[in-house]
This record gives C-alpha cells, sequence and structure tokens, in this order.
C-alpha cells in the first residue's frame, strides 16, 4: 500500500493459538475493515499500536465490523495507543465482546520534561485499585505522571472492576 498521512493497513497472521490482527494507520470511511469481518471463531487477538488517529466515520465502521466478529470468537485488544484508549472511554460497546488486555498511556516527568508512551497491563491497572502502577523515568528515574487526567483516562479499567 502506498504510504501517506492517511494510510490504513490491516494484517491477519495465523498463530497456533489464534489469529492475529495487526491494525495501523488511520481507521476513517476509507478504512477497509472486511479482514476483521472474515475471522472465524478462533481466538482472535488485535494488535492495535500502529492506529494513528480514529475519526467519527472510522468509530462508526469500527463499530459495524466488530460487532460481526463472532460471539464465541475470544477477543482480546492489546497494545492499544492513546486513540483507541479515548474511544473506549467515549463510545459504550467500542471493542464489541473483547477485552482490552493491554495499552500505552502518555507518560511525562516533571523533573525532566521526559515523554513517553508506556506499555501497561489492565489487569495490573485493576489490581492497583484502577490506578497506573509507579513508573520511574528512563532519563533521571523520578516517577512519572500520566499526561492527561489519570482518572479520565482509565476510565474502561474501573468500568469492568
Amino acid at each position: 500500500m502506498a504510504s501517506s498521512r492517511n494510510s490504513f493497513t490491516i494484517d491477519v497472521t495465523a498463530e497456533a493459538d489464534a489469529d492475529v490482527v495487526t491494525v495501523a494507520g488511520v481507521i476513517d470511511e476509507n478504512a477497509d475493515l472486511t479482514p476483521l469481518i472474515q475471522l472465524g471463531a478462533r481466538p482472535i487477538r488485535v494488535h492495535l499500536r500502529g492506529v494513528r488517529r480514529i475519526n467519527s466515520f472510522g468509530v462508526r465502521a469500527w463499530m459495524d465490523s466488530i460487532r460481526r466478529v463472532p460471539i464465541t470468537s475470544n477477543l482480546t485488544f492489546v497494545h492499544c495507543p492513546p486513540p483507541v484508549v479515548d474511544q473506549c472511554n467515549m463510545v459504550s460497546g467500542f471493542l464489541g465482546h473483547g477485552t482490552l488486555a493491554s495499552f500505552y498511556a502518555p507518560m511525562t516527568c516533571a523533573e525532566c520534561d521526559e515523554q513517553i508512551d508506556q506499555l501497561f497491563e489492565t489487569e495490573v491497572c485493576r489490581a492497583n485499585g484502577g490506578k497506573l502502577p509507579l513508573t520511574p523515568c528512563p532519563r533521571c528515574g523520578r516517577p512519572m505522571e500520566v499526561d492527561d487526567l489519570e482518572e479520565q483516562y482509565l476510565l474502561f479499567v474501573r468500568d469492568t472492576m
């Protein structure tokens, strides 16, 4: 596929334990989500790290597609970036019958201004009372904070506690 700002890719790989769907780019009215709909009843792991943005047309197309994934499929979402987390917090049923297993949070250090997207496991956050675990700054070692309102950013964690 030709590279552009609004490019979108979706790849499906059959692994021994699950079908792995890798989604990247911008989910909008031009995103072809057909491969997601065509999956069978095997476990499905959707890797979303590469999603950069989702517009309102993309939300509608995503919801239409995700609702068509067989209910018998164990559907898990991993490496969800901030644009996906935002949709999970705003749109009821954004992940269909699936579960969000891991996500990135934008972290910042008040001491040295280091900024990173840190990967977190949803279950670890649930076990931590619906909060992010301590994240030391890779540059100075001081505790980092989420570069958002933590309570708002983690709504999806507490909604399923």
